[in-house]
């Protein structure tokens, strides 16, 4: 089994993230913002450092998560994203070696029907996957709770309407229980033939009632059930740490070491 980690969950700095992640023996990371934004649109400088961190050989960089598809499907920004955010995206990944890359699913509208709203972001994202597929990299459909793919099992639907092999979903059960999702023992027995990444992260509600971030372990996301089910039925990783959790470095050393015990426990 393997931990990974959201860099900039520790700093906008990956060379820094990397340095401190390494130290709680983590090896593998997953990219999504640096200093200068939000992959692809980062900086010269920056590019060099991911380039640099992509050379060694002592980690892995997973994924890429540019962040596409949150908007509203027919927006200019959602446009922009599939012109010409797409490529650049695809580019990137190609010279950095990451072999999957995290969307969404399109920003929830209330005067539209599901069931129009699921078949549109399907069409979007089978022809996503199709220009991935020929660069070898695989599109993982993360459940957002504003988006379409609120939980996972609603975003299954969306891999099973768009029908293309080179979609999986990125599955977050936290994310999940914000869109009033319960992820074990219902959720999971539905979505975990379809996984192709895990984000681990926990939340509480407070008194009054709105969610915040808590330690991995320490919130309403039932991990104690969901690890040992995902290791009996062969998942090893990664395991991927996505804090939301304050501050920064502290917050990503206890949240590692949290997961850490829950797995051993789990095993």
């Amino acid at each position: 089994m393997y931990l990974s980690i959201v860099t900039d969950e520790i700093s906008s700095d990956p060379i820094t993230a990397v340095e401190l992640a390494t130290e709680w023996d983590i090896r593998h990371f997953e990219l999504r913002n640096v200093g200068s934004g939000r992959l692809p649109d980062i900086s010269d400088a920056d590019r060099r450092r991911l380039r640099s961190l992509a050379s060694r050989g002592d980690i892995t960089l997973t994924a890429i998560s540019p962040g596409f598809f949150k908007d509203r499907l027919d927006s200019d920004t959602t446009r922009r994203q599939l012109s010409d955010g797409l490529p650049r995206a695809v580019e990137l990944a190609t010279e950095l070696g990451i072999p999957k890359m995290v969307f969404f699913s399109g920003r929830k509208e209330s005067g539209m029907p599901r069931s129009e709203g699921v078949a549109r972001v399907a069409e979007l994202l089978a022809g996503c996957a199709g220009k991935l597929a020929e660069a070898d990299i695989e599109l993982l459909v993360e459940n957002e709770h504003i988006c379409w793919g609120d939980t996972g099992v609603n975003t299954v639907e969306i891999l099973d309407a768009a029908g293309h092999p080179n979609m999986s979903l990125n599955w977050d059960p936290c994310n999940g229980l914000w869109a009033g999702g319960d992820a074990f023992p219902d959720e999971y027995e539905r979505v975990k033939g379809r996984i192709g990444n895990l984000h681990v992260k926990d939340t509480l509600r407070d008194r009054f009632g709105e969610f915040r971030g808590v330690p991995i372990g320490e919130g309403e996301v039932p991990w104690r059930e969901i690890l040992p089910a995902m290791i009996r039925d062969g998942w090893r990783g990664p395991f991927c740490v996505e804090t939301h959790y304050q501050p920064k470095v502290a917050g990503s050393r206890v949240c590692t070491e949290n997961l850490k015990r829950l797995l051993i426990e789990a095993a």
